[in-house]
């Protein structure tokens, strides 16, 4: 894990000088990840791969496009998926699915697309909406701890553990647990890449921790800063265009 650690250090420290998140008070360390990471309005390419026993059994490619409180995706492939659309309002998650035409609400804790994450965990809006910070920053062999409860039951996990590079403060794994302490799924950051007045993380790994057989594989390009969609583009009427 230390090997982690250096690893991460030395790929943002050859990146350029753009500012770490180097603040020691764990709220603000928990509004600079949303607004780094979370919260960004942006869009992106991103390629999903499913792995059972380390082997690839499905692979997606879709669009993403955030704004404001409002995100979507569109999927590119494979064919018999394209035109499967997403989006999540902040209030309520939709599908909306081309071969019968019809749109259907979807829970926020459901499995993405048959992989290791959650709707949520994928179209998640902002880390600060759905947490809050507990206790304060622990430092435990070399590596910093950042601990989140959810503020409602509706989140899909009830604590989250963010593991933190000491220089940077840019997480490289992250522990989703149940209401009795359990981790139940892990989340592995890695490749980040310099982006906007900080970094991005180029590709998430998802190990669902009840399933040790089984892995997701998000890799992200294309990046772009802010979106040039209008409002209407976000709303379900527009999912079937």
């Amino acid at each position: 894990m230390k090997n982690a650690i250096y690893i991460i250090s030395i790929l943002l420290t050859s990146l350029g000088n753009k500012p770490p998140m180097n603040q020691a008070d764990p709220s603000r360390i928990l509004e600079e990840l949303d607004k780094n990471i979370f919260s960004l309005d942006m869009e992106f390419v991103m390629k999903m791969e499913v792995l059972k026993n380390e082997k690839v059994k499905r692979t997606y490619e879709m669009r993403v496009v955030k704004k404001d409180e409002k995100m979507r995706l569109d999927i590119l492939s494979p064919s018999i998926e394209r035109d499967r659309r997403v989006l999540n309002d902040g209030d309520n998650m939709w599908m909306y699915l081309p071969r019968s035409s019809k749109l259907i609400k979807i829970p926020f804790k459901q499995a993405f697309l048959g992989g290791d994450a959650s709707n949520r965990d994928i179209l998640r809006i902002s880390l600060v909406a759905d947490y809050e910070v507990i206790g304060g920053l622990e430092n435990i062999e070399g590596e910093l701890l950042l601990k989140l409860k959810a503020k409602d039951l509706k989140t899909a996990y009830n604590q989250v553990n963010f593991y933190l590079d000491t220089k940077t403060k840019y997480p490289f794994k992250q522990e989703m647990l149940s209401l009795s302490g359990k981790v139940i799924k892990t989340i592995e950051y890695a490749d980040y890449i310099a982006f906007d007045q900080g970094y991005f993380p180029s590709k998430i790994t998802i190990l669902d921790q009840l399933r040790k057989d089984s892995k997701t594989i998000f890799t992200y390009t294309d990046l772009s800063k802010g979106t040039n969609k209008t409002d209407a583009f976000f709303t379900t009427a527009s999912l079937s265009k």
